[in-house]
Protein backbone atom coordinates (compact mmCIF):
# COMPACT_ATOMS: atom_id res chain seq x y z
CA UNK A 1 0.00 0.00 0.00
CA UNK A 2 1.47 3.52 -0.65
CA UNK A 3 2.23 5.66 2.44
CA UNK A 4 -0.06 8.22 2.10
CA UNK A 5 -2.96 5.39 1.89
CA UNK A 6 -1.83 4.09 4.83
CA UNK A 7 -1.96 7.12 6.40
CA UNK A 8 -5.56 8.15 4.90
CA UNK A 9 -6.72 4.61 6.42
CA UNK A 10 -6.43 5.95 9.75
CA UNK A 11 -7.23 9.46 9.70
CA UNK A 12 -10.68 8.58 7.53
CA UNK A 13 -11.69 5.98 10.69
CA UNK A 14 -10.90 8.49 13.17
CA UNK A 15 -12.71 10.84 12.02
CA UNK A 16 -15.59 8.61 10.86
CA UNK A 17 -15.75 7.68 14.70
CA UNK A 18 -14.88 10.68 16.63
CA UNK A 19 -17.37 12.99 14.32
CA UNK A 20 -20.65 14.15 15.41
CA UNK A 21 -23.77 14.79 13.09
CA UNK A 22 -23.80 17.66 11.08
CA UNK A 23 -24.73 20.94 11.76
CA UNK A 24 -27.98 23.14 11.08
CA UNK A 25 -31.82 23.59 11.86
CA UNK A 26 -33.25 21.09 10.48
CA UNK A 27 -31.24 18.79 12.36
CA UNK A 28 -31.08 19.30 15.88
CA UNK A 29 -33.62 16.56 17.02
CA UNK A 30 -31.59 14.31 15.10
CA UNK A 31 -28.27 15.62 17.00
CA UNK A 32 -29.58 15.44 20.11
CA UNK A 33 -30.51 12.26 19.69
CA UNK A 34 -27.44 11.09 18.61
CA UNK A 35 -25.21 12.85 21.53
CA UNK A 36 -27.45 10.96 23.27
CA UNK A 37 -26.63 7.49 21.69
CA UNK A 38 -30.32 7.36 20.87
CA UNK A 39 -29.40 5.99 17.37
CA UNK A 40 -32.82 4.41 16.19
CA UNK A 41 -34.39 8.19 16.98
CA UNK A 42 -31.83 10.13 15.38
CA UNK A 43 -32.23 7.24 12.55
CA UNK A 44 -35.78 8.31 12.40
CA UNK A 45 -35.00 12.10 12.07
CA UNK A 46 -32.66 11.50 9.82
CA UNK A 47 -34.76 9.49 6.95
CA UNK A 48 -37.56 11.85 6.34
CA UNK A 49 -34.67 14.49 5.73
CA UNK A 50 -32.40 12.45 3.24
CA UNK A 51 -35.41 11.77 0.78
CA UNK A 52 -36.35 14.75 0.57
CA UNK A 53 -33.16 15.67 -0.27
CA UNK A 54 -31.08 17.40 2.43
CA UNK A 55 -27.62 16.63 1.69
CA UNK A 56 -26.07 16.70 5.64
CA UNK A 57 -28.83 14.61 6.44
CA UNK A 58 -28.04 11.85 3.81
CA UNK A 59 -24.08 12.12 4.49
CA UNK A 60 -25.32 11.39 8.42
CA UNK A 61 -27.38 8.57 7.43
CA UNK A 62 -24.60 7.27 5.27
CA UNK A 63 -22.40 7.23 8.42
CA UNK A 64 -24.81 5.55 10.34
CA UNK A 65 -25.54 2.97 7.79
CA UNK A 66 -21.65 2.58 7.53
CA UNK A 67 -20.99 2.44 10.83
CA UNK A 68 -24.29 0.01 12.21
CA UNK A 69 -25.20 3.08 14.39
CA UNK A 70 -29.72 2.25 15.29
CA UNK A 71 -29.24 -0.14 12.24
CA UNK A 72 -27.37 -2.96 10.87
CA UNK A 73 -24.38 -2.11 8.92
CA UNK A 74 -25.34 -2.10 5.58
CA UNK A 75 -22.07 -0.21 2.94
CA UNK A 76 -24.84 -0.30 -0.08
CA UNK A 77 -27.01 1.84 2.04
CA UNK A 78 -23.92 3.59 3.38
CA UNK A 79 -22.51 4.06 -0.41
CA UNK A 80 -25.92 5.45 -1.86
CA UNK A 81 -26.50 7.95 0.77
CA UNK A 82 -23.42 9.49 0.18
CA UNK A 83 -23.35 9.36 -3.08
CA UNK A 84 -26.15 11.64 -3.54
CA UNK A 85 -24.89 13.73 -0.84
CA UNK A 86 -21.58 13.76 -2.81
CA UNK A 87 -23.59 15.20 -6.40
CA UNK A 88 -25.40 17.78 -4.28
CA UNK A 89 -21.47 18.87 -3.05
CA UNK A 90 -21.10 17.85 0.47
CA UNK A 91 -17.88 17.85 0.81
CA UNK A 92 -17.59 15.55 3.68
CA UNK A 93 -19.64 13.26 1.79
CA UNK A 94 -17.19 13.41 -0.71
CA UNK A 95 -14.19 12.52 1.54
CA UNK A 96 -15.97 9.67 2.75
CA UNK A 97 -17.13 8.11 -1.15
CA UNK A 98 -13.69 8.98 -2.00
CA UNK A 99 -11.88 6.84 1.45
CA UNK A 100 -14.63 3.88 0.16
CA UNK A 101 -13.13 3.52 -2.86
CA UNK A 102 -9.26 4.15 -1.77
CA UNK A 103 -9.76 1.44 1.30
CA UNK A 104 -9.09 -1.27 0.75
CA UNK A 105 -7.78 -0.63 -2.86
CA UNK A 106 -11.30 -1.27 -4.65
CA UNK A 107 -10.60 2.16 -6.98
CA UNK A 108 -8.13 4.59 -6.10
CA UNK A 109 -8.61 6.29 -9.44
CA UNK A 110 -12.24 7.03 -8.58
CA UNK A 111 -11.23 7.79 -4.94
CA UNK A 112 -9.03 10.29 -6.08
CA UNK A 113 -11.63 11.59 -8.14
CA UNK A 114 -13.91 12.42 -5.06
CA UNK A 115 -10.80 12.95 -2.86
CA UNK A 116 -10.19 16.09 -5.26
CA UNK A 117 -13.78 17.31 -5.06
CA UNK A 118 -13.69 17.38 -1.40
CA UNK A 119 -9.98 18.80 -1.55
CA UNK A 120 -11.46 21.96 -4.03
CA UNK A 121 -14.33 22.61 -1.73
CA UNK A 122 -11.78 23.38 1.32
CA UNK A 123 -11.92 20.43 3.37
CA UNK A 124 -9.02 19.86 5.42
CA UNK A 125 -8.33 16.66 5.11
CA UNK A 126 -8.88 16.04 1.51
CA UNK A 127 -7.08 18.19 0.98
CA UNK A 128 -3.55 16.79 2.71
CA UNK A 129 -4.31 13.77 1.18
CA UNK A 130 -4.16 14.77 -1.99
CA UNK A 131 -1.06 16.37 -1.26
CA UNK A 132 0.49 13.79 -0.14
CA UNK A 133 -0.55 11.46 -3.29
CA UNK A 134 0.64 13.74 -5.54
CA UNK A 135 4.19 13.99 -3.23
CA UNK A 136 4.23 9.71 -3.29
CA UNK A 137 2.61 9.24 -6.93
CA UNK A 138 1.65 6.03 -7.86
CA UNK A 139 0.22 4.30 -11.19
CA UNK A 140 -2.85 6.15 -11.03
CA UNK A 141 -1.32 9.81 -10.20
CA UNK A 142 1.86 10.75 -11.55
CA UNK A 143 4.36 12.22 -8.72
CA UNK A 144 4.09 16.14 -9.21
CA UNK A 145 5.64 18.04 -5.96
CA UNK A 146 4.03 21.37 -7.29
CA UNK A 147 0.58 20.28 -7.01
CA UNK A 148 2.26 18.60 -3.68
CA UNK A 149 3.16 21.64 -2.08
CA UNK A 150 -0.49 23.27 -3.31
CA UNK A 151 -2.86 20.74 -1.83
CA UNK A 152 -0.31 20.46 1.61
CA UNK A 153 -0.25 24.35 1.93
CA UNK A 154 -3.94 24.75 1.70
CA UNK A 155 -4.78 22.22 4.13
CA UNK A 156 -2.05 23.92 6.47
CA UNK A 157 -3.21 27.15 6.61
CA UNK A 158 -5.16 27.59 10.12
CA UNK A 159 -1.62 26.88 11.18
CA UNK A 160 -2.47 23.37 12.85
CA UNK A 161 0.37 21.87 14.11
CA UNK A 162 -0.31 18.71 12.61
CA UNK A 163 -0.40 20.01 9.13
CA UNK A 164 2.47 22.69 9.23
CA UNK A 165 4.33 19.66 10.39
CA UNK A 166 3.36 17.76 7.17
CA UNK A 167 3.99 20.86 4.92
CA UNK A 168 7.40 20.79 6.55
CA UNK A 169 8.18 17.21 5.87
CA UNK A 170 7.70 16.92 2.20
CA UNK A 171 8.98 20.48 1.10
CA UNK A 172 12.36 18.89 2.58
CA UNK A 173 11.89 16.42 -0.83
CA UNK A 174 11.13 19.33 -2.54
CA UNK A 175 13.75 21.93 -4.52
CA UNK A 176 12.62 25.58 -3.28
CA UNK A 177 11.46 26.30 -6.78
CA UNK A 178 9.21 23.54 -7.00
CA UNK A 179 7.93 25.15 -2.93
CA UNK A 180 8.44 28.81 -4.26
CA UNK A 181 5.73 26.94 -7.65
CA UNK A 182 3.81 25.29 -4.70
CA UNK A 183 3.17 28.68 -3.13
CA UNK A 184 1.65 30.18 -5.95
CA UNK A 185 -0.69 27.97 -6.95
CA UNK A 186 -2.20 27.87 -3.47
CA UNK A 187 -2.51 32.01 -3.81
CA UNK A 188 -3.86 31.73 -7.19
CA UNK A 189 -6.16 28.90 -6.07
CA UNK A 190 -7.96 31.04 -3.37
CA UNK A 191 -9.60 34.07 -5.43
CA UNK A 192 -11.03 30.81 -8.08
CA UNK A 193 -12.78 30.02 -5.01
CA UNK A 194 -14.23 32.98 -3.83
CA UNK A 195 -11.47 33.81 -0.82
CA UNK A 196 -8.63 36.69 -1.04
CA UNK A 197 -5.39 35.81 -1.41
CA UNK A 198 -4.57 36.77 2.07
CA UNK A 199 -7.63 34.33 3.78
CA UNK A 200 -7.63 31.51 5.43
CA UNK A 201 -9.34 28.18 3.71
CA UNK A 202 -13.29 27.51 5.57
CA UNK A 203 -14.44 24.01 4.25
CA UNK A 204 -17.55 23.55 3.50
CA UNK A 205 -19.76 20.45 5.12
CA UNK A 206 -17.47 19.74 7.70
CA UNK A 207 -18.17 17.00 9.40
CA UNK A 208 -19.39 17.53 13.63
CA UNK A 209 -20.28 21.61 12.55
Amino acid sequence: MHSWLQRFSLCALTILLCAGLSAGADLASANRAYEQKDYATALKELAPLAEQGNAEAQFDLGRMYLMGQGVLKDPDQAIKWFKASAAQGNANAQFFLGSFYLLPHRDISEGLKWLRLSAEQGNQDAQLFLGKAYLDGSEELRRDPVQADMWLRLAAEKNLEFYQNELRAAERQMTAGQAAKGKALAEAWKPKHGLRPDEKTEPRGKAGT
